[in-house]
């Protein structure tokens, strides 16, 4: 049995109540990539909806995954939202400005583990996710968000400019470095920045997988390839171990960064050359090879 939902076109009028239609239409955020039952999305009083791949999602509504669910969520400003079984999200802001690509995105998470790519918004601003015990907010980057048992929050800062944190006490903390992650307490403590650990970062996008035990594959920006392309361009394959390397004074791209961005496990030798090619094929660089070797 096909688990993916093939959609239905829905009209926008389900959601329109009384004579004032046209006021009361809702505001379309974004638009359902992949998602698997069961996904469900409720807007004001409004009886919850079914989602299916290609729905529109709107401001205000709030997105539950169910124990089986997985959805993967394309903003208007091409940013990107994961959301693994048992989550629970609310679009609380969205606003956008095709032209000057400026704008504002909002979201609650109560529950669950979300994986957040930056699109257009992220560059000019951060984008703001609010739990029980603070608020996290990204800028030009890509974040895991981990609901713990006990009510605390953990966050992934795994590439970007900038990840912020700010607890229910006032306490605040600023990560400008990936490769870190900050957790809040249920207390509202805020805990020492700690370099991200390969356990916890498995562990986390295993929450993150279908049913069927496969990760969605997410759609890049092109903010994070243009990133990505500047690292790549200077790298050159070593021939004595047929690993890519980078001068001094380029960040070199580490493997534990492509496989989140790329949501793929790019350890296992079946997928390390389909993803090395994902790469060449969107940034149109060459790898030299390297790739079969790492």
């Amino acid at each position: 049995m096909n688990k993916f939902q093939l959609l239905a076109s829905a009209s926008l009028m389900t959601f329109i109540v009384g004579p004032n239609a046209a006021a009361q239409t809702p505001e379309v955020a974004g638009s359902a990539i992949v998602a698997i039952p069961s996904i469900q999305a409720a807007l004001g009083e409004q009886a919850p909806r079914s989602i299916a791949i290609g729905n529109e999602l709107f401001r205000d509504e709030l997105i539950t995954t169910g124990p089986d669910g997985h959805l993967h969520i394309l903003f208007r400003d091409e940013s990107n939202m994961t959301l693994g079984p048992n989550a629970v999200l609310r679009i609380d802001e969205f606003v956008y400005n095709p032209t000057t690509g400026v704008g504002n995105l909002v979201v609650e998470q109560t529950a669950g583990v979300m994986r957040f790519i930056g699109g257009a918004i992220s560059k000019t601003g951060q984008v703001r996710i609010n739990t029980v015990v603070g608020t996290i907010g990204v800028r030009g980057g890509v974040a895991l968000i981990r609901i713990l048992d006990g009510g605390g929050v953990q966050a992934f800062f795994v590439f970007g400019d900038e990840l912020t944190v700010e607890s229910v006490n006032g306490d605040t903390l600023s990560l400008g470095e990936a490769g870190f992650s900050v957790a809040i307490a249920s207390n509202g403590d805020i805990a020492p920045p700690a370099e991200i650990s390969p356990a916890d970062l498995s562990d986390t996008l295993n929450s993150l997988e279908s049913p069927d035990s496969t990760v969605a594959r997410v759609t890049v920006p092109d903010a994070v390839l243009s990133n990505l392309q500047d690292r790549l361009e200077p790298q050159v394959v070593d021939p004595d171990t047929g690993l890519l390397q980078a001068p001094e004074a380029v960040e070199p791209v580490t493997i534990r960064e492509l496989e989140t961005i790329l949501g793929t496990d790019i350890l296992e030798e079946e997928s390390v050359q389909e993803v090395f090619e994902t790469i060449s094929d969107q940034l149109d660089v060459d790898t030299g090879g390297g790739g079969g070797s790492m």
